[in-house]
């Protein structure tokens, strides 16, 4: 029967894409699991020095001394093994109703010169809960020397503490040496601790793991295939009511769900907040009921058409893997580029950049069919570059920056030698087998290529110190050897769109687990990025793509949710995140990006203007009902998690910024009142604090009073919120400074500009930035377009503006060529838009910032797609 079940899950074209969904998600999670073990090595032998003097279960045992910020226990240590990964220290805390649970001690870890190797804050609402404060130093320790470890108090920390001792012989620890306390020598007690130490696996090890991972996936998928294999057989003349009885368990579960949340949320007021808010949270809750629910019964209503295909079950099943892989490697591709714009060293600038190009070659790859890419050659290949790999990462220092870069450029090598060997292969067969003929390229495609030849050469001859040119073009050159068909371009255009939703949910799930909205400071949310005009650029983009693939789904059909409800989705809360930023950037971007999506598709699919009003209209409201939902989780999910994350370059003061161990009712985050209040007047004067903002100074113990400035103070603090005390010397000198900002709508940006035109000429500029005359640099110039003339010379400027022109109009014939039959067409036109408005107030031609990646991702399409008036397309 197993047998029969294999077969049947491979073979069977009627259930081909569930059983391809089942066999995505169980090697996912393998895949994941592999990683995880190596080479990101989270997977360790752990050997664990557990004190035996009380039974940790029990804690009310656990009994000594007061300890305040005026008492010191140092205890000394001696390791047993090399590598320390925690320490768990037992001890007492409370913390009373007056403080918060937010209040920190630190453990420190010295070394015996008493150099502090190691610092860690933990909160007191944890060691509360736990019994203990458990600190991971992860550092290399020598055996046999000596150590000191030690907490202190705060002097601003509210919680109580006990540090309790006991007897070194009943503990039965090897470690544990001398302890002194407040400065006495004791050598017959020692502080209650555990000590986790942490070895990489050997060679053995990992092979043991991955053969245990293999197999267990390998019994996983042999189980799920063998019942669906007897759902078929048994159950498939029940499967109506099978699906309708888990709808309505799903549906029950939904209603649950909400229910609680309305209670928790609204009626019990768990997280605080006036009337305004408990009105958003029960809106959102609503909302986010109705999106559910809509999922779970919409197909039972309207259900997906059955569409043919000629392929066989094998060649399907390989199409949707390479689609899957596809997707993922442009997921990863955008959310590396994240990773690259929000970057605070230039060492995460060369890893995330390798990171793109690893996952862009993966993408191109998957435009070949297995049976392309799986040969002898590409085995060679793979088995000599990963030997060089090794070879080369063995002069480098196991751990450092070194050897994980050179592992990742090992890494970009293999990657693009395998794609580039196999794009050779390719072209080799299809000469032989005369697939390949020559079509003589269009006028305007010739003027179009020549143009990016030449602007290619002026980059290049005015690089200076930019490499970065290099990768903004040799890798798209790619796409002119890979085979195009008409619909070869519309999956990879699927895919890539795909990604960019699919990096949007990761991005999504980093800030819900990690990055709450902030009520003062940071009340602009900036998501994953620590500046919001980052994060409106990248918002821009996802709309974009979010936008294209729903008019290009919809086309002329009239029921938008029943055609389109993911699409619709995701166009809401993308405008919801957008909404937050309050960046006026984005919101140009969006609203004009929208606005010519809708246009341009009425043109295209012919639709009526009862249509057209029709759409914008749904969409309005949805858009509009959605906000509640995308700021009631942004403020209650990370509340709940708990594990916020605040960068270097961002504000530390714990007056201001959510702690681990704030409650989730704190008056740190943002509230609805507040929120309204910044949008519509974040650059004036509030001359009037409201009731709620008063109230929550008093509660701050009135370290800020009465008269409150909200300031633009430029792009060093962009977005920051400034308040001040009446009486202070530097006040008017920020009152002047707001009051300029006022009055220029740009924030400074139209000085900016006339600097780099001033400073513009023929040959490029060695530096991004001017330099004034006492060699400090400037700012960028805000604009890609004025950077593009400034770095690379006025001639490179003048073709860098035709080409997005021509960028423009071609994708604009794209749309009205070739929309009715490929309908993802309108994304290039939306990605196009995206990048050209971004342009105007900000830097985006770079092939690691989102918009710049996709203006030159589209550009081979454009390019190489022969579009005659009035014709089809053709290649």
């Amino acid at each position: 029967m197993i047998r029969d079940a294999l077969c049947h899950a491979v073979g069977d074209i009627e259930h081909i894409k569930r059983n391809a969904v089942v066999q995505i998600l169980i090697v996912t999670i393998a895949f994941i699991m592999l990683m995880r073990v190596f080479p990101q090595g989270a997977v360790q032998n752990h050997k664990i020095s557990r004190q035996k003097a009380y039974n940790t279960s029990a804690r009310e045992t656990l009994q000594g001394d007061p300890f305040t910020m005026n008492d010191k226990k140092l205890q000394m240590v001696y390791f047993s093994q090399e590598h320390l990964y925690s320490v768990r220290l037992y001890m007492v805390c409370s913390v009373p109703e007056k403080s918060s649970r937010s209040d920190f001690v630190l453990f420190r870890l010295y070394d015996e010169n008493f150099s502090c190797i190691y610092e860690e804050q933990r909160c007191c609402g944890d060691i509360e809960d736990d019994g203990y404060l458990t600190a991971t130093p992860d550092v290399d320790v020598e055996p046999d020397r000596a150590y000191y470890y030690e907490m202190l108090v705060p002097e601003d920390c509210g919680g109580v503490f006990e540090l309790p001792v006991a007897d070194r012989g009943a503990l039965g620890q090897t470690e544990n040496s001398t302890l002194y306390i407040d400065g006495i020598i004791n050598d017959n007690v020692a502080l209650i601790a555990d000590f986790d130490y942490a070895k990489a696996l050997t060679a053995f090890g990992v092979l043991l793991y991955y053969a245990m991972i293999l197999a267990a996936a390998t019994i996983v998928y042999i189980a799920a295939a063998v019942v669906l294999y007897l759902y078929d057989i048994y159950l498939t003349q029940y499967q109506q009511t099978i699906i309708r009885s888990a709808r309505i368990a799903a549906s029950a579960a939904v209603g649950g769900a909400a229910l609680f949340l309305l209670v928790f949320s609204v009626v019990l007021n768990r997280f605080g907040g006036g009337v305004a808010d408990r009105m958003f949270f029960a809106v959102a809750i609503a909302v986010g009921a109705a999106w559910l629910l809509l999922a779970i019964w919409l197909r039972d209503r309207y259900p997906m058409p059955q569409r043919g295909t000629r392929l066989t079950a094998g060649r399907k099943l390989s199409l949707i893997w390479r689609n899957y892989i596809q997707t993922v490697s442009f997921g990863l591709l955008f959310y590396a580029l994240c990773q690259y714009v929000n970057a605070d060293r230039e060492y995460y600038h060369y890893t995330n950049t390798r990171w793109m190009l690893i996952f862009l070659a993966a993408a191109f790859l998957m435009m070949y069919s297995e049976r392309q890419f799986l040969n002898i050659l590409s085995a060679l290949w793979l088995i000599a570059s990963v030997i060089g790999s090794v070879l080369y990462c063995r002069g480098f220092e196991q751990g450092t920056n070194e050897r994980e870069l050179a592992v990742l450029t090992c890494a970009v090598v293999v990657s693009w030698g395998l794609l580039i060997l196999n794009i050779m292969r390719a072209w080799y067969q299809g000469l032989r087998q005369g697939q390949y003929r020559f079509q003589r390229p269009a006028t305007f495609q010739l003027v179009y290529g020549c143009l990016w030849i030449v602007f290619s050469a002026l980059m290049y001859f005015y690089q200076f110190e930019k490499i970065w040119v290099y990768t903004a073009t040799l890798p798209f050159v790619t796409m002119f050897f890979l085979r195009f068909t008409p619909a070869s371009k519309s999956r990879f255009l699927k895919n890539f769109t795909n990604g960019i939703l699919l990096s949007f949910g990761l991005v999504a799930l980093f800030c819900f687990v990690h990055r709450p909205h902030h009520y003062w400071m940071l009340y602009r949310y900036g998501g994953i990025f620590h500046t919001v005009a980052c994060t409106g650029m990248y918002l821009a983009v996802v709309f974009g793509a979010a936008a294209g693939k729903l008019f290009g789904t919809l086309k002329a059909r009239e029921q938008m949710i029943v055609c389109c409800p993911f699409e619709c989705f995701l166009v809401c809360v993308t405008a919801g995140y957008i909404f937050l930023t309050m960046s006026r950037t984005a919101y140009l971007s969006a609203f004009v990006t929208a606005a010519l999506v809708v246009a341009l598709a009425a043109f295209a699919f012919h639709k009526p203007a009862s249509n057209v009003w029709k759409e914008i209209g749904i969409l309005s409201l949805m858009a509009l009902l959605s906000f509640p939902l995308v700021f009631s989780a942004v403020r209650m999910i990370p509340a709940v998690i708990n594990e916020p994350i605040r960068y270097d370059l961002e504000h530390q003061d714990r007056g201001f910024m959510v702690y681990r161990g704030d409650p989730i009712d704190s008056d740190k985050y943002m509230t609805v009142p507040r929120f309204f209040s910044t949008l519509f007047g974040r650059f004036q004067k509030e001359e009037v604090i409201t009731d709620e903002e008063d109230g929550e100074e008093e509660a701050r113990g009135g370290a800020v009073v009465q008269e409150q400035y909200l300031v633009y103070t430029g792009a060093d603090f962009a977005g920051m919120d400034v308040r001040t005390a009446k009486g202070d010397d530097s006040g008017d000198d920020e009152e002047d400074n707001e009051e300029e900002a006022q009055d220029d709508i740009s924030n400074g940006r139209f000085n900016i500009f006339m600097d780099y035109v001033k400073a513009l000429s023929f040959s490029g500029h060695e530096k991004m930035a001017l330099v004034n005359e006492d060699g400090k640099e400037h700012v960028h110039a805000h604009n890609s377009y004025l950077q593009v003339a400034y770095n690379f010379g006025m001639i490179a400027g003048v073709v860098f503006l035709v080409i997005c022109a021509i960028s423009l109009w071609r994708s604009i014939r794209l749309v009205m060529t070739q929309g009715e039959t490929f309908g993802i067409y309108i994304v290039v036109f939306a990605l196009i838009i995206v990048f050209g408005l971004i342009s105007v107030t900000e830097w985006a031609f770079h092939p690691c910032i989102p918009a710049g990646f996709c203006f030159l991702l589209m550009q081979p399409l454009l390019i190489g797609t022969r579009i005659p008036s009035g014709a089809k397309e053709e290649l």
